[in-house]
């Protein structure tokens, strides 16, 4: 009966080891591809930073907005156009002459040879006609007008260009500026992301090296029972210990998988791409005592402040290009056309008519019903509204800050602590596995011992990812740029 219950529970745990070599993607059971990309913290931000879509399309909109600084350049440039026109009257205009047109007798005859007023006399006659024989009148044009040529036309005082220019410029800052923001929290997700797939495959290993360890003590135990010097309890409870120890190996494989693909994701990487990541985050506590904390907490860096200030900035112009609508405009435009017109469509047979003119537009702005004024007054109180935004930022801001500085603070003491934790919880480990073989201990010693040890090794690495990660977000408060964390060689 022994025996029979002894095969049942090796079959059981060889049955477990195979799933778990069998899982998908542990690292450490399955060989590494040759194309598997090995990457440290420096070469991910390297990469994410040329790769990432987010990137590349706050650098399309900086090129963006310098187009449209170019366009607003050119509204103070001529305007050529060559037009084009075709006009065919259905019915043509009429025209009356019931006073005529100063001939005859409005006509001094001293004035003029008798000759001369001959003629005068004709042309009275046909332009103004008796208005009771008159008849229909005299219709004028022809039915088809052609017309071509070209129009200029040039501002010569519109302040409200010249603003608008002025805003273009402060667009480009302003994307430049948010390109940065993007960059810095590329940065910063980046970081996080790596530290987290350092956690994820230092708590898996943690996990697989105590499931290897008590695997050993399940086979000594067993060895131990066999022999009679210790109860049947004690290889159960082994054994159930060892078995509860999957569902933790499992959890710790899925979270590095999530890890892995969020930093892919990050790195503008497919995530079918097989990537490996160099260290664990026992590398940096070496250095982490060496780390320089940034000091400074000034917000003079700060993208969100800077952003802010270069959205202020353009809510000045725009208050100053509402008060510029009360000012005059200057335009001058010239025309050239060539005018033809027929009753037919015989072109060859077509006179061509010049008309040029060069002209000048005055605008002086008097009255429109208040919108002038009532725009004045929004762009105002916009203003004063920015004013008191700013004043709200810059508070969560140094409340961040704060909070970042007093998180690294108590990230380092728990580092020290969970330390010599470890190194405790390994000395009780060690003392209780040699009272168990001396049949002074019991197995919930071991047991709980065991437990001591996988707490402090997760505490140690949680408290070391934890300052990482609190550096990193202040990092990102203070608008740092690209600065990868250095590790111990």
């Amino acid at each position: 009966m022994k025996s029979v219950k002894m095969n049942q529970m090796n079959s059981i745990r060889l049955l477990l080891v195979a799933l778990l070599m069998a899982a998908a993607g542990i690292p450490g059971l399955q060989a590494q591809s040759a194309d598997t990309l090995s990457i440290d913290l420096e070469t991910a931000l390297k990469i994410a930073l040329s790769e990432n879509p987010t990137v590349k399309v706050a650098d399309m909109e900086i090129t963006k907005k310098e187009y449209a600084k170019k366009s607003a350049y050119g509204a103070l440039l001529p305007q050529i156009d060559l037009i084009g026109q075709y006009q065919r009257a259905i019915e043509r205009q009429t025209v009356y002459f019931d006073e005529g047109l100063g001939f005859g007798g409005d006509v001094d005859p001293t004035q003029y040879s008798p000759d001369e007023l001959e003629v005068l006399q004709v042309l009275n006659k046909v332009m103004a006609p008796d208005p009771e024989t008159a008849g229909d009148g005299i219709q004028m044009g022809r039915f088809n007008v052609w017309s071509g040529g070209i129009n200029v036309s040039m501002p010569l005082v519109m302040p409200s260009l010249w603003k608008n220019i002025q805003m273009s410029e402060v667009d480009i800052r302003l994307a430049i500026e948010q390109s940065r923001a993007s960059r810095i929290d590329l940065v910063n997700q980046v970081k996080k992301a790596f530290y987290s797939l350092l956690l994820a495959q230092d708590s898996y290993s943690v996990f697989r090296k105590t499931y290897e360890t008590d695997s050993i003590n399940l086979e000594n135990i067993r060895n131990r029972y066999n022999q009679g010097v210790v109860a049947e309890y004690d290889v159960i409870t082994a054994d159930v210990r060892l078995k509860s120890l999957v569902p933790s190996i499992l959890q710790a494989e899925n979270m590095m998988k999530i890890a892995d693909l969020q930093l892919k994701m990050l790195m503008g990487m497919d995530s079918d791409a097989p990537l490996k990541v160099v260290g664990s985050l026992e590398d940096y506590h070496a250095s982490m005592f060496d780390m320089i904390i940034p000091a400074d907490t000034s917000l003079v860096n700060n993208s969100d402040i800077r952003q802010f200030e270069l959205q202020s900035e353009q809510a000045k112009n725009a208050y100053e290009m509402q008060k510029l609508q009360f000012s005059p405009t200057l335009v001058t435009s010239f025309n050239w056309n060539y005018v033809s017109q027929n009753n037919d469509f015989k072109f060859r047979d077509y006179r061509w008519d010049p008309y040029s003119m060069l002209g000048f537009t005055l605008r002086i702005p008097l009255f429109n019903g208040g919108q002038r004024y009532n725009g004045v007054k929004q762009a105002e109180l916009q203003l004063f509204q920015m004013e008191e935004q700013r004043k709200e930022l810059e508070r969560g801001l140094k409340l961040s800050i704060r909070n970042n500085y007093n998180l690294i603070n108590k990230n380092i003491e728990q580092v020290v602590a969970a330390e010599s934790s470890v190194a405790q919880a390994r000395k009780g480990q060690e003392i209780a596995q040699k009272r168990y073989e001396t049949g002074m201990g019991t197995i919930l010693d071991v047991n709980a011992a065991a437990l001591a040890v996988i707490n402090a090794e997760l505490q140690y690495r949680n408290a070391i990812y934890d300052y990482l990660s609190a550096k990193a977000d202040l990092e990102k408060v203070l608008g740092y740029d690209i600065n990868p964390i250095q590790v111990s060689e």
